[in-house]
């Protein structure tokens, strides 16, 4: 054990200085003054009482129509809901402009909860992850172009990067600022 620990102290050390310098982010419990990001700002939750139906933004403060009982995943479905409402809202802004810009237009477009920021299917299916809420707007139109790409190219070939280099110049950038 010892010998394959000292065969491996280069790594061990980098990987303890990578956690020791990253900043520890506490679970979300969805709670007044917490912060939470919408279209890649910050603001300040507050629970309100729930006469209103849906979340809403005002200055620097996300209010959250919730009982006052409600329980954390209760919060969490209701700020998640909002979330897939602007989520709508901001892809039906874009899709003309993204699906003018490549060329092509998925069969549908969903939204869910997924570990990559997107993906398209080859039945022309494209799905988008509800946490691009979070980021600023410019990475949707990104992720959303990056997509209707695959609807030409199904791969991460030469010839998907050359049409990503063609229908958003930028991508490089915004794909830092994504992850």
């Amino acid at each position: 054990i010892i010998e394959f620990v000292n065969s491996r102290m280069d790594w061990i050390l980098d990987k303890q200085a990578k956690i020791k310098n990253k900043e520890y982010i506490p679970p979300l419990k969805y709670v007044n003054g917490e912060k939470h990001m919408l279209w890649g700002d910050e603001y300040n939750l507050k629970l309100i009482s729930n006469n209103i139906k849906t979340a809403f933004v005002k200055e620097n403060t996300l209010y959250l129509p919730v009982s006052k009982r409600s329980k954390q995943k209760n919060r969490q479905k209701t700020l998640e809901d909002f979330y897939r409402i602007e989520l709508q809202k901001e892809i039906a802004n874009i899709y003309d402009k993204c699906t003018g810009i490549v060329g092509m237009e998925p069969y549908e477009v969903k939204i869910r909860k997924m570990k990559n920021w997107g993906n398209c299917k080859q039945n022309k299916i494209i799905t988008l992850n509800l946490n691009l809420t979070k980021k600023p707007k410019i990475c949707l139109e990104y992720v959303f172009i990056h997509e209707l790409c695959h609807l030409i190219e199904f791969n991460h070939s030469k010839n998907f990067k050359m049409l990503m280099d063609k229908n958003c110049p930028n991508w490089r950038e915004i794909k830092k600022i994504l992850n």
